[in-house]
């Protein structure tokens, strides 16, 4: 329950809007079960009247009819319109919020999760709590609303009725939730679970297809996925099945409730508490109760599932940031001279990747990181740029990194990832993402740099050419092209490079490296590389784990 009231707290800039949809729900309900009771009383009286030849104004009831008609009509058309569009608005905040929260996990604690999990986790189970207001909330609160004012309304002309309503709306609305909260706890809870664990299988599969065809595992994979439907289906059986036996208790009760109702009212009209009408009247209109207190079973049955995505949710937004923000942080250097004092990072356990690393890199200087795969180079360029935590002293323009807010500091350096993600736009879009206000000189000059000017001159649509879901519609050597000629935009003193040149041909190669060498005179150059090439634009090379001179070639 406490991860729903998280998800409400954050949707509590659109409570007006939730607020205003049970409102019109209920008017709906009252409008419904006043056009009942005035028609059934209505008719009775006339027929009445007639038998009796008393005289009687049929103008008003009439009128009122057709008032409240009309009424049920708008009132149902506008309590859709306002419950769903609060159901939309929560959706939208949830998104974002969720966004802004998964964004200072990565990579430290997001790596812990498959790609499928985490895009389940921020649509799917998002998504999911679409029905949280929209079939929890407003359906509970409306029947709470309507079974309290509703029993007001019948004690007015009956006590002993109004009891008896109460007692017959009290099984559908409070009695029969609950039990379907109960049958449904263990189904809907393994149930959000199994549709996690088969949207994870099936990204992972068509992710991996390749591997899995070459590997001959695709039968396999398979299995594992029709198991999991499989399951899921079981769960969803069991659902379906709690209910229809709800329905079928809501009309039970719903028939029962009124044959008390009737039994009781016809006491009364035989004593002269009530008249004829007042009975079909009362009659009438705790039927039309009914319909308010149909849809609470049904929402306590789907609460269990909903808190579920609810904890799928909160698990990730309230977990630690893997790097800690500064209480009071200092303000940027004007130096950007770097220095690492005995640096020492773990992964979990005792996978020590780092112990007591030192690197000076002075301002304007150019170092290259070389060393076997898992020595750590990728993980300096992470901690640098506060992806990671450190034990150590890391200095920038003299201030310990620790001390600097991390996005402020990454405005100050330029840093290609080792595995640069491609968005699925033009590459115009995918150069922008690094300085929005870019130029078309300072794009074409980037493009240039990054040798890809001959390339994007045959594309018939140029710079406006979409390259697909991470890159697929261009080449892996072409797609890291794209992400350097996305950092040197960003034209940041400190400039980290990793692996800029993996995929590209010798001759490819030569001509970006003299065209970065040229383009980042000046600037501070951190290079990660296991390929020879980039260490003649360097002036120092060292090797993870033993450092050595070496003269700019």
């Amino acid at each position: 329950m406490r991860d729903l009231l998280t998800i409400l707290a954050v949707a509590r800039s659109r409570w007006s809007w939730m607020v205003a949809g049970v409102l019109l729900g209920v008017a709906v309900v009252a409008a419904n079960a006043m056009l009942m009771a005035v028609s059934g009383w209505f008719i009775t009286s006339m027929a009445v009247a007639g038998l009796s030849k008393v005289s009687f104004n049929y103008f008003v009831p009439a009128a009122t009819i057709r008032a409240l008609a009309i009424g049920r009509t708008v009132g149902r058309y506008l309590e859709r319109l306002v419950t769903h569009g609060a159901a939309f608005r929560i959706l939208a905040e949830l998104r974002l919020w969720l966004f802004c929260k998964l964004v200072p996990l990565s990579p430290g604690l997001l790596e812990r999760y498959a790609s499928g999990e985490l895009a389940g986790r921020l649509r799917s189970d998002i998504d999911s709590l679409e029905t949280l207001y929209l079939r929890i909330i407003a359906p509970l609160a409306t029947g709470v609303i309507t079974i309290s004012v509703a029993t007001l309304v019948v004690a007015f002309w009956s006590k002993t009725a109004a009891i008896v309503l109460f007692m017959g709306l009290a099984v559908p609305g409070f009695i029969l939730p609950l039990f379907a909260r109960w049958l449904a706890e263990a189904h809907g809870r393994e149930s959000t679970a199994l549709t996690g664990a088969l949207r994870t299988a099936v990204t992972d599969g068509i992710s991996g297809k390749a591997e899995l065809l070459l590997l001959g595992a695709v039968e396999k994979h398979a299995a594992t996925v029709d198991d999991l439907s499989a399951r899921l289906i079981f769960e969803q059986d069991r659902l379906a099945a709690v209910s229809a036996g709800n329905l079928a208790a809501l009309l039970l009760s719903a028939g029962a409730g009124a044959a008390a109702l009737l039994l009781v009212c016809t006491a009364q009209v035989n004593a002269g508490a009530l008249t004829g009408p007042q009975l079909v009247m009362l009659l009438l209109f705790s039927a039309a109760l009914f319909e308010a207190a149909g849809g609470m079973p049904a929402a306590m049955q789907l609460l269990p599932a909903a808190a579920a995505s609810a904890g799928r949710i909160t698990e990730l937004t309230a977990a630690a940031l893997p790097v800690a923000e500064p209480l009071l942080p200092q303000v940027l250097p004007t130096g950007f001279a770097l220095s690492l004092q005995d640096v020492s990072f773990s992964y979990a356990g005792d996978n020590q990747v780092l112990s007591g690393f030192n690197l000076e890199l002075p301002q304007g200087a150019r170092v290259a990181l070389t060393g076997d795969s898992g020595s750590g180079k990728s993980t300096v360029a992470e901690i640098l740029l506060r992806f990671r935590d450190y034990q150590g002293s890391i200095t920038l323009g003299g201030r310990e990194l620790k001390t600097l807010a991390a996005d402020d500091l990454r405005l100050l350096i330029a840093a290609l990832p080792q595995k640069p993600h491609i968005f699925n736009t033009t590459i115009r879009e995918n150069l922008r993402l690094a300085r929005p206000e870019a130029s078309a000189a300072e794009i074409a000059a980037v493009v240039y740099d990054a040798v890809l000017d001959e390339w994007i001159a045959r594309l018939p649509d140029g710079l406006d050419t979409r390259v697909g879901e991470g890159g697929s519609a261009v080449s892996g050597g072409e797609a890291r092209r794209i992400a350097v000629a996305r950092t040197l935009l960003k034209d940041a003193p400190l400039v980290i490079l990793d692996e800029p040149t993996e995929g590209l041909d010798a001759g490819t190669e030569q001509k970006l490296l003299e065209r970065i060498d040229c383009r980042l005179q000046g600037k501070s150059l951190l290079v990660i590389t296991h390929r020879p090439a980039p260490l003649a634009i360097v002036d120092r090379v060292v090797r993870m784990g033993a450092e050595t001179g070496r003269n700019r070639l």
